[in-house]
């Protein structure tokens, strides 16, 4: 029985009859043992993706007998086919399917199926989250990235992962632009390169997450609301802190303007009004610059003034935000980018000279790369300025506080020259006297 059974799984499942129609062979008692050995054999293994690889014969004997056997076509097989079933049947047609569809069927997973939170584009920026995008784009050889704004590129795969939604009517939803043939390049790389062994899993991870859990923040809605924006911060506002802080301010103003932009919307500042966006390659490079050569306070600035702008649309949102997955999770992926939390603020700090510094240098200090340093930099600002511009900004950040003091603690301009002698009321935003 066991050299039918075997017989039976290498027979081709239909006969040719003339005029080049096939016909189903008639089941015989092989096939019935083949059959109950195969579910004997499913029984025994343990996960899904086990099953899968325990059931590949027979769903490629099918695919090669000339039927069209899609991963999707499990389900219409109706009840007769478990969730669980259904899920491994779905992966072991995995090796047959272009990197998208494995992300539309969550073949990385072991629960692959097709059922998108119609939400989820709400959820999303146009740019992955920078933290989500250094761990998961891949780089050339050179140091340059396989894709250029790869950042959108993944939030596109995050957002097709289970859905049937076309490509374009998904790139739509999100606001991007980029093509088809540089997407389906970055989905490549990330399903075939050593470097990328799990990119697939984690994207589909991150797209469960938003589906369970949502997100603070609804993206959509601030695309409208300030996607078309052009004047963001008034000039004399930021320049008044430059005055403290720079010796050279010319021309920082409009990339202030950029980084709040970026921050409300989540999308990439090309996509900012004409007035905003970036002229030339030139022009982007200095605005990628400043994002990760700001000081504390400008950082703090444009924080505020981002914070003041979603307070006047009545919107309880944060500024920005990012998901978080479970440690155990991430701990032990396979992906192309490194682990933004591997190196500390602290660790930064301490290592960040002052004036004018090589980015490449620093990352070489740190042990990581370039596009690495520079996020830390730009998620967690250091004061890298001379000792001179130091002095400044304390005495900026004391005449803040004194201000406070005076205008909404009610203190008298004496008792605020003198702060060792009195005590702060209960104000929660107001630094102890002492502490200055």
């Amino acid at each position: 029985m066991q050299e039918e059974t075997e017989a039976y799984r290498h027979a081709p499942s239909t006969t040719r009859q003339p005029g080049n129609h096939r016909r189903q062979t008639t089941p015989t008692a092989a096939a019935t043992a083949a059959a109950v050995t195969a579910a004997l054999r499913i029984l025994q293994v343990g996960g899904v993706h086990e099953v899968g690889r325990t059931a590949r014969w027979l769903t490629e004997r099918i695919g090669a007998s000339g039927r069209a056997l899609y991963p999707a076509s499990f389900a219409a097989w109706g009840h007769a086919v478990s969730p669980a079933l259904q899920a491994a049947l779905r992966g072991s047609r995995e090796d047959h399917l272009t990197p998208l569809h494995r992300l539309r069927h969550r073949t990385a997973t072991g629960a692959p199926r097709t059922n998108a939170s119609r939400a989820r584009a709400a959820y999303l920026p146009t740019a992955l989250w920078p933290g989500w995008a250094l761990r998961l784009t891949p780089y050339h050889p050179s140091g340059r990235p396989l894709a250029r704004r790869a950042d959108e590129l993944l939030a596109l795969a995050t957002l097709m992962t289970g859905s049937s939604t076309p490509l374009a009517t998904a790139a739509g939803l999100l606001g991007t632009t980029r093509d088809r043939h540089t997407f389906s390049r970055l989905l490549a790389a990330l399903a075939t390169r050593d470097d990328c062994a799990d990119a697939l899993l984690l994207v589909t991870a991150l797209a469960d997450h938003l589906d369970q859990h949502a997100s603070p923040i609804d993206y959509a809605r601030r695309r409208v609301l300030f996607g078309p924006r052009e004047d963001f911060l008034e000039a004399a506002r930021w320049t008044r802190l430059q005055k403290t802080l720079r010796s050279n301010h010319a021309g920082s103003h409009l990339n202030a303007q950029r980084w709040i932009f970026q921050a409300l919307t989540g999308s990439p500042v090309e996509h900012a009004p004409p007035c905003l966006a970036p002229a030339s390659a030139a022009e982007y490079g200095y605005y990628q610059r400043f994002r990760w050569r700001l000081l504390p306070a400008e950082a703090r600035l444009l924080h505020q003034r981002a914070q003041e702008l979603l307070d006047a649309h009545h919107l309880t949102e944060p500024v920005q935000w990012s998901p978080q997955l479970p440690e155990d999770l991430t701990r032990t992926l396979i992906l192309p980018g490194p682990d933004p939390g591997s190196i500390t603020p602290a660790q930064i700090a301490a290592l960040a000279p002052t004036g004018a510094f090589s980015i490449a240098c620093l990352a070489q200090q740190l042990g990581t790369t370039t596009a690495h340093a520079r996020y830390l930099l730009a998620e967690h600002p250091v004061d890298w300025s001379s000792p001179r511009y130091r002095h400044t900004q304390d005495t900026s950040l004391r005449v803040q506080q004194w201000a406070t003091w005076h205008k909404d603690d009610g203190l008298s301009l004496e008792a605020t020259a003198c702060p060792r002698s009195f005590t702060v009321g209960t104000r929660s935003d107001s630094l102890s006297p002492g502490s200055l």
